[in-house]
């Protein structure tokens, strides 16, 4: 899970060095480099990849501080996921 997020990222800022320098523990807001448009696209993608709904009224902007604690909430929010690249 954590490959496809950076993948999304990487797609997202049009930047191919992000697949190699981001990894669980970088932040999506401050390592990515993205801006707010590109974060809301970045959950839509998310949002269609794994197949899960991220309700933006109650979404915890703490989920953003690393790639990990991102994943962990995707995972929280589709139990079917929960097998796919700890953490």
């Amino acid at each position: 899970m954590k490959e496809i997020v950076i993948r999304i990222i990487s797609k997202i800022k049009n930047d191919p060095k992000l697949l190699d320098t981001l990894n669980g523990s970088s932040s999506i807001l401050h390592d990515s480099g993205m801006e707010s448009l590109q974060i809301v696209h970045f959950i839509l993608q998310v949002e269609d990849e794994f197949g899960c709904e991220i309700n933006f009224d109650e979404f915890n902007m703490e989920n953003l501080d690393s790639i990990d604690a991102f994943c962990k909430y995707i995972r929280q929010r589709n139990p079917e996921l929960s097998g796919q690249g700890q953490p």
